[in-house]
């Protein structure tokens, strides 16, 4: 079956974050928005349809999750990330952001160190921040088209005594698909010092054409044991405000300490239709999984063609990974208030401001081309006409 990204869907009027609050976030209600990350495609039917099947059922009461549940996560990493896990390893989260606070609650105290790579998906600097906790910063370098880790600083870093480095892999905004060996190096490192890695995987499934994702875990079980891994389907099928995602940890004691938190703050259920929708996704989707990939890596493609063209002076890295691109505006000679102002006033279009994933972000900006080509299209033609 072929399905059809290119159809044009109306999310305004909604209660849709990405269009009916653009006047409160970026400043305009008749901008392009091309900012928070969820997909303007629809969700594909296999989902719908068990959706559907469901509220033919006129009650939704309390409820568990069934075996189901664990299984279809079981098998979906197998099969698509040929990773070998238990059911017994998975613990649920109401979204990867409410997880990865819950895990630095539970696994620091107030005053304590967690390391970070920078430039960086915001949640990762407030989910440490907010809980009282310390930052410390490993930031990522510029090696020709890509973002590469410093190790060396890494390891100066974790000698300072974080209790956990959290990493985006795929990275998240940089768009890199980190190799098994990048990988290795790091967790390695937090081993040797002593750090748990928790690795935020939610846009595993959105790997571009030619590349191939590694969970962190999957490495060796000496590194699995230090691992816990964030991972859901709503990123891959537009889930987001379903609030159902997957944590899943390997060893045995770090496992029950994490549930036992969930138990004792309730945060242990989310609600029916994430687990409907979780359980449709992972046992159908892998067909339309890699027909989407294959549209994102188009997208991908005629952005970075366009703008080589068209505007050579806003700069793209090479992309890997996840259906958010990252832009550098630098030899535009802009300051980053002016290149905001003339991205809204100008072009009308809404991006992710770079400076909010740090400092490393100043005149750069994240696209979301997670869209029909014609957005896109019409995104790059606002571009050309203001620069």
């Amino acid at each position: 079956m072929n399905y059809n990204f290119d159809e044009v869907i109306d999310r305004r009027g909604t209660g849709c974050l990405k269009y009916d609050k653009a006047t409160e976030f970026l400043g305009g209600d008749d901008l392009l928005p091309m900012w928070i990350a969820d997909m303007d495609l629809r969700v594909p039917d296999f989902i719908m349809d068990a959706l559907r099947k469901r509220t033919e059922h006129p009650v939704f009461g309390y409820f568990y999750h069934t075996e189901e549940f664990y299984h279809s996560i079981v098998r979906w990493m197998q099969r698509r990330h040929n990773w070998n896990i238990s059911s017994k390893w998975i613990c649920f989260s109401p979204g990867i952001v409410a997880g990865l606070s819950f895990l630095v609650q539970n696994f620091t105290e107030k005053g304590d160190k967690v390391l970070i790579q920078t430039p960086v998906y915001p949640p990762f600097y407030e989910v440490v921040e907010k809980n009282g906790r310390q930052l410390v910063y490993n930031p990522l370098r510029i090696e020709g088209d890509r973002f590469v880790m410093d190790y060396s600083d890494l390891e100066e870093k974790l000698k300072q005594g974080p209790k956990l480095m959290i990493i985006s892999n795929p990275h998240n905004p940089l768009g890199r698909c980190w190799t098994p060996d990048e990988l290795r190096q790091v967790a390695e490192l937090c081993l040797k010092h002593h750090v748990i890695l928790i690795s935020d995987e939610i846009h595993s499934d959105l790997i571009m054409r030619g590349f191939r994702h590694t969970p962190v875990a999957s490495l060796s079980e000496e590194i699995a044991q230090n691992t816990i891994t964030c991972m859901s389907p709503s990123k891959t099928f537009n889930l987001a405000g379903l609030f159902t995602s997957e944590i899943i940890i390997p060893n045995p004691e770090l496992r029950a300490k994490f549930k036992n938190f969930m138990n004792d703050t309730v945060h242990i259920y989310g609600n029916v239709f994430g687990d409907v929708a979780l359980e449709a996704a992972y046992t159908h989707g892998a067909e339309w999984l890699d027909q989407l990939c294959g549209y994102l890596t188009d997208n991908v493609q005629y952005c970075k063609e366009f703008l080589a063209k068209n505007i050579p002076q806003i700069r793209t890295y090479s992309h890997e990974a996840t259906y958010l691109m990252w832009l550098d505006f630098k030899e535009l000679g802009l300051t980053h208030e002016q290149l905001s102002r003339k991205l809204l006033d100008g072009a009308k279009v809404g991006f992710n401001d770079g400076k909010a994933f740090g400092t490393a972000g100043d005149n750069c900006m994240r696209i979301n081309l997670a869209c029909p080509r014609a957005t896109v299209a019409e995104a790059m033609s606002r571009l050309q006409k203001v620069f």
